[in-house]
C-alpha cells in the first residue's frame, strides 16, 4: 500500500494481484480502479485530509482490510468483516488519547461506507428510500463499529481463565474445553449468544448432527459452567440467562434401552477369554481375567500396582470417589494369575501388575489396551452397548442373583450405596463375609488360568 496525494488530499492506494483481479472485479464495488476487461487492478480510498500523519492513520488499517479481501478472494470467503473490524480495534486500542478521536471517525465512516457501497450496489438512491433501512449491510455495520471500538467480547477470550479454576482431570478439561471452543464456533462473540438462536443450534445438534439427548444435556452442561464464570467475572451482567427455559429433546423408552449398556452372560465372558488366547494376546487375557473375577473397572485394574496387592487382597487407590477407595478379596480362581502378573513385573522391575501398557497424554493406561478389547469383542459380534464395564455388570448380576445385599456388593465393587453398613475391611468377621462373597463367582469351562 502507498500514499498519494493528489487534489492537496491523501489518497491510499493498494496493487492488486493479477490471479484475484477477476474475482474482486465482478463485486460492482466503487473502490477499485478497472482495466479495460473489468478486472480490479487497484485500491483506491480518499483519505479526507491533507496532514501525512493523519493519512497514515486512516490508511494503515485500509492494509489490512485490502490484505485480507485479497486472501478471501483467494479462498473465495466473501466474509471480511470482522478480520477488517479487527484491524481498526488494533488501530484504536494502540491510539493516544488524541489519535483517538481520529480513528474514532475513521471507523465511522468505514461502518457509513459499508452501507453507502451496499445501496450503491442494490441501487437503493439514498436513506429517503424505503429499503435503505431493510439492508443488511446496517446489522453488519453495526456489528463492524462495535468490533472495531471493542465493544464485543470473544466468546473463548477467557477460556482458559476458566479452565484453570476447574479441579477436573487433564482429560475432562481438554472435553470441556473443546466443548466451548465449538461452542465459539458457531457464536463468536458473547452477543451473539441469544436465547432464540441457541435453541436453534440445540435443535441443529439432535436433527442434523443426530446428537442424543444425553449429550446436547452435557455440551450444555459445559457451556453453562463457562458461562457463569463469565457472569462471575462481570464480563455478562447477572441477567444474562440465554440457556434457561430451553426446550431440550428428551431420550424415549426405546432409545434409551436401546442404548443402555448391556452385560454379558457368563459364558460369553468365557468366550472373549478364549478368543483373547486364541489370538496370542495373553496381556488382553489377562485383563478379562482380572475383570470377570473381581469386577473392577478397566482403569482400576491397569492402574493397579504392585505394593498394592497383598495376601488375599489388592487395594484400590485414586479412586475418583471415596467408595471407590477399597480393598479386594482375591478370588482362589484368580490367584494363580495375579501371583503371575506380579512376580513378572517384579522381575521387570514394572510397578504395575498388568506391565508393559502404554500410556496416553492423560497418563492413562487403560486407554490402548481398552481398545483391543473393543475390536475383540466386535469381531465376536457384540455391538456399541457392550464395553469391557459390561464385564463388571457380569459380576453384579451373579451377586444379585444370588440375593447379596446390595450394600456388601457395592463394597467390593465400590459403588456409593445407602444402605446399611455391615463392618470395616478391618473386621475379620466382615472381611471373611467378603472373601465368601466373591468365592460365589463361577464360570462355565474355566479354573481360572
Amino acid at each position: 500500500m502507498y500514499l498519494v496525494k493528489q487534489h492537496r488530499k491523501f489518497w491510499a492506494m493498494h496493487d492488486i494481484p493479477r490471479g484475484v483481479q477477476e474475482a474482486l472485479g465482478q463485486s460492482g464495488r466503487n473502490d477499485v480502479v478497472r482495466g479495460k476487461d473489468g478486472r480490479a487492478i487497484r485500491f483506491f480510498q480518499n483519505l479526507e485530509t491533507d496532514d501525512k500523519r493523519i493519512a497514515e492513520i486512516r490508511a494503515a488499517p485500509l492494509k489490512g482490510r485490502w490484505l485480507a479481501e485479497i486472501e478471501a478472494a483467494r479462498r473465495q470467503s466473501p466474509d471480511l468483516i470482522e478480520q477488517s473490524a479487527r484491524f481498526w480495534f488494533n488501530q484504536y486500542r494502540g491510539a493516544s488519547d488524541a489519535d483517538r478521536v481520529v480513528v474514532l471517525d475513521s471507523i465511522k465512516e468505514e461502518a457509513e461506507r459499508m452501507v453507502i457501497d451496499a445501496a450503491w450496489r442494490a441501487g437503493v438512491m439514498g436513506p429517503e428510500d424505503p429499503r435503505w433501512a431493510e439492508l443488511k449491510a446496517q446489522h453488519e455495520a453495526e456489528r463492524f463499529f462495535d468490533l472495531a471500538t471493542g465493544q464485543m467480547t470473544r466468546t473463548d477470550e477467557h477460556l482458559e481463565e476458566w479452565i484453570a479454576t476447574l479441579s477436573n482431570e487433564a482429560k475432562s478439561k481438554d472435553m470441556k474445553r473443546s466443548t466451548v471452543l465449538k461452542f465459539a464456533e458457531v457464536f463468536p462473540y458473547v452477543q451473539d449468544v441469544k436465547r432464540k438462536e441457541v435453541q436453534r443450534w440445540v435443535n441443529r445438534l439432535v436433527q442434523e448432527e443426530g446428537r442424543k439427548a444425553a449429550t446436547v444435556r452435557r455440551t450444555l452442561s459445559e457451556v453453562r459452567g463457562y458461562w457463569a464464570y463469565l457472569i462471575s467475572i462481570e464480563v455478562l451482567p447477572e441477567d444474562s440467562l440465554p440457556f434457561e427455559k430451553l426446550t431440550l429433546p428428551k431420550e424415549g423408552a426405546k432409545e434409551a434401552v436401546r442404548d443402555e449398556r448391556k452385560r454379558f452372560s457368563p459364558a460369553e465372558v468365557v468366550m472373549l477369554l478364549r478368543a483373547a488366547e486364541a489370538k496370542g494376546d495373553t496381556q488382553l487375557a489377562d485383563l478379562i481375567r482380572l475383570g470377570m473375577w473381581t469386577g473392577a473397572r478397566l482403569e482400576e485394574l491397569c492402574s493397579l500396582r504392585v505394593d498394592h496387592v497383598g495376601d488375599g487382597y489388592f487395594e484400590v487407590v485414586d479412586a475418583k470417589s471415596k467408595a471407590g477407595w477399597r480393598r479386594v478379596p482375591v478370588h482362589s480362581k484368580l490367584a494363580p494369575t495375579l501371583d503371575r502378573l506380579v512376580a513378572s513385573s517384579r522381575d521387570a522391575q514394572d510397578r504395575y501388575v498388568m506391565a508393559g501398557l502404554s500410556s496416553n497424554k492423560y497418563e492413562d493406561r487403560s486407554n490402548a489396551i481398552g481398545k483391543r478389547f473393543g475390536r475383540l469383542k466386535k469381531e465376536a459380534g457384540f455391538g456399541p452397548q457392550y464395553v469391557f464395564h459390561s464385564i463388571r455388570h457380569t459380576v453384579a448380576t451373579h451377586w444379585k442373583s444370588a440375593l447379596i445385599d446390595v450394600s456388601i456388593s457395592a463394597d467390593i465393587l465400590g459403588h456409593e450405596h445407602d444402605g446399611m453398613t455391615y463392618g470395616q475391611y478391618g473386621d475379620v468377621a466382615y472381611w471373611k463375609t467378603l472373601v465368601d462373597v466373591v468365592e460365589l463367582l463361577d464360570y462355565p469351562e474355566t479354573t481360572g488360568e
